[in-house]
């Protein structure tokens, strides 16, 4: 059975971490794409919003109610569920 992933956040590194600590903290797993580290490697500069944050489906509202726990104040960056990604 394919797990579907869908996007929570695309930020700074910065903003990310807080992100993770986030559902660090609520056992929720997921994947960062870290399009920064990508870049440095082929040789060019990165743009805003580089670092993106991905958790399974199933985990995306659990996901989202963490952040605002946090008081993540920043929520134009969190994704919402018609902006999905697959990884």
């Amino acid at each position: 059975m394919e797990q579907k992933h869908v996007k929570i956040f695309s930020g700074s590194a910065i903003m990310a971490m807080a992100v993770k600590n986030a559902l660090e903290n609520n056992n929720i797993q997921y994947i960062e794409r870290n399009d920064i580290n990508s870049a440095i490697t082929a040789g060019f500069g990165s743009a805003d919003k580089a670092v993106h944050i991905f958790v399974l489906e199933e985990d995306e509202e659990q996901a989202k109610y963490a952040l605002v726990d946090v008081n993540f104040d920043d929520l134009d960056e969190v994704s919402h569920s018609d902006e999905e990604d697959e990884e």
